[in-house]
């Protein structure tokens, strides 16, 4: 009994495997199958390292059937009835001068000075930056950055992985595939049987092997160990060897077996290309954020400029009408101090738009909204592609990603469809199996061909219930309808794609040079209301004009080199010649995983384990 016992272990033992090995072997399998397919996919190689997962042990809480949710302590109501009730009274503007009141004393302290004090505090925003060497990045560091650490890129490596991951399986069931099962029982009986017990150990191991055109073969050998436990029973061994086999000849015969592999390889080629079409869409993303986040700081810095214009028209007005010249009179100071304090109050606004735009950038980049960053302006040479082009389309057509999955698509329904039919066939099947036994009373070691015994049969199953089958096979045509059109679709979405950002390509380069235009013309205007406001011909309103004027044309202006360089990228995406593989110059190579994370987990706040 101590014999079989300890056989039993050491079988269980030998057989097993750790979790961290598995995992290995599954990461070796997958890296060699994405190699190959990028390669032949993409004509190179995008770095996808999956980190290798550690996972803690389920604590009580992962099994919780109501997990726990904190609630806030007791506090003050955020929002009451007010007890004051609102002055009622005729509507109207409140008038501050008594009539044939002399000109008020100015009470106002004027001047640049005591602008740039009394704005100072209010112009803070945000909380005070405590390092003093903050994060610095441009576009191409940028998109390092987000390569590194965004979530949304990891769990596109992770999408891949598996995929990768499902055709290890399909094809290690076409494989040789061992097996070793044991197992150990305890047999008995009563009076009217002797009182028999005995102790039985018995092992199997063999191969199976999947056929690709249908069938399994299986050869297996058994051992049986018995150990009698008293008089009534009889002890022994036994040892046999079986190979038999099962081939169909009409239903999952053919290409049809093989069709869980061959759509687990072409949906590996279609993850890739998924996969590829993320990393394009990244470029065009965070490239879009970053030339808008430097649209925004320009406006905070034209923002700021026109302010200081609006201080020194204060300064200017209230000199001028001071001195008594004639047509510049105290309406004139009030416009030019409301003119300061609305430019106050958009300065104060487009400052906090700035942290705004900072903290979604961080976000999309995967950097932690708390952490200083500084983003650096550099000028980019965009090469403008030419639109005018009329074999755009026809580009787009070849080499859209999309699009030749969707043109594949259809070709994996026509596939299905032959495959629903092969279903709605009888099942005929060839069975064999031949065994060798061990000889009564001999040791289980000694396979007497003596002993063989062998089958062979047919096994037919009429199709008299296939309502189930009738309905996948139904279904498969619709599909198939459906997938043509769905081809169609996109092939005229991309058409129009291409068509649109041509014509936006244009309007884009249409409006930097209109809006430069616009930034000469708004100057012009303000040197000349200025010069004729100092001789007393001209308003300070045409000077407040002119200012609001070169403001948003210089405004307009930023945001047009902005569109437009964002423009260009979405033209190459939507004609499919978007290249961002690493011999596509920098901006390829900024797309390239480090070697420095391979391996390294992304951290997830909150998360442990």
């Amino acid at each position: 009994m101590k014999k079989l016992t300890s056989l039993f272990i050491l079988v269980v033992l030998a057989s097993g495997c750790t979790p961290d090995a598995y995992q290995q072997q599954a990461d070796l399998q997958v890296s060699k199958i994405l190699r190959d397919r990028k390669e032949q996919t993409l004509g190179y190689t995008p770095k996808t390292p999956i980190a290798p997962t550690v996972v803690a042990p389920p604590t009580k809480k992962s099994y919780a059937k109501i997990p726990q949710t904190p609630v806030p302590p007791p506090t003050t109501a955020p929002i009451e009835t007010s007890p004051s009730i609102l002055p009622y009274g005729p509507l109207g503007p409140e008038k501050l001068f008594a009539d044939n009141q002399p000109t008020p004393k100015l009470s106002v302290d004027f001047g640049y000075t005591a602008a740039q004090r009394e704005v100072h505090e209010r112009l803070e925003y945000g909380p005070l930056i405590q390092n003093t060497n903050p994060t610095r990045l441009d576009l191409f560091s940028s998109l390092k950055y987000a390569v590194q650490h965004s979530r949304n890129y990891q769990s596109q490596m992770e999408d891949l992985y598996l995929s990768a991951l499902d055709v290890t399986l399909q094809r290690h069931l076409f494989e040789p595939r061992p097996f070793v099962t044991q197992s150990i029982n305890y047999n008995g009986g009563q009076k009217d049987v002797a009182y028999q017990s005995a102790l039985s150990a018995t092992t199997t191991a063999g191969v199976r092997q999947q056929l690709p055109y249908g069938g399994e073969i299986v050869a297996q050998g058994l051992v049986t160990f018995v150990d009698a436990l008293n008089d009534n029973s009889l002890g022994g061994e036994n040892a046999s060897l079986v190979l038999s086999a099962s081939i169909p000849l009409l239903r999952g015969a053919g290409m049809v077996n093989l069709e869980p592999l061959i759509q687990s390889e072409r949906e590996l080629v279609y993850q890739v290309r998924t996969f590829e079409n993320f990393r394009r869409q990244f470029v065009v993303d965070v490239a879009s954020s970053y030339f808008n986040l430097l649209t925004t700081y320009q406006r905070v810095n034209d923002q700021r400029v026109q302010y200081e214009r609006s201080v020194d028209l204060v300064q200017q007005t209230l000199e001028t009408f001071a001195a008594g010249k004639v047509g510049v009179t105290y309406l004139a100071v009030q416009q030019s101090l409301t003119q300061q304090i609305n430019a106050e109050a958009a300065l104060i606004s487009a400052q906090q738009a700035l942290q705004a735009a900072l903290d979604n950038f961080k976000l999309q980049l995967g950097m932690p909204v708390d952490e200083d960053l500084d983003v650096v302006a550099v000028e980019l040479d965009v090469s403008k592609p030419d639109v005018t082009d009329p074999s755009l389309p026809k580009l787009a057509q070849t080499y859209r990603l999309d699009l030749q999955t969707a043109r594949d698509r259809v070709e994996d329904a026509r596939r299905k469809v032959d495959v629903a039919k092969n279903q709605l066939l009888p099942d005929l099947s060839l069975t064999a199996r031949g065994e060798e036994d061990s000889l009564p009373n001999w040791s289980g070691t000694q396979i007497d061909s003596k002993a063989l015994t062998y089958s062979a049969g047919a096994t037919l199953d009429l199709p008299v219930d296939r309502v189930a089958e009738r309905n996948q096979y139904r279904t498969a045509l619709i599909n198939y309808e459906k997938a043509q059109r769905s081809y169609v679709d996109l092939s005229q979405n991309v058409t129009a794609d291409v068509r649109q950002s041509a014509r936006s390509l244009e309007q884009a380069q249409l409006q930097v040079d209109i809006n430069a235009r616009g930034i000469q013309v708004a100057q012009d205007q303000l040197e000349y209301s200025t010069l004729l406001f100092t001789q007393g011909k001209s308003p300070v309103r045409d000077i407040t004009d002119a200012q609001t004027a070169l403001l948003d044309a210089q405004n307009a202006y930023h945001a047009a080199k902005a569109s437009l360089q964002i423009n260009v990228l979405r033209f190459l995406q939507n004609t499919g010649t978007l290249r961002v593989d690493p011999s596509a110059g920098e901006l390829g190579a900024a797309l390239d995983v480090a070697p420095s994370i391979i391996g390294k987990p992304i951290d997830t706040p909150g998360l442990k384990g």
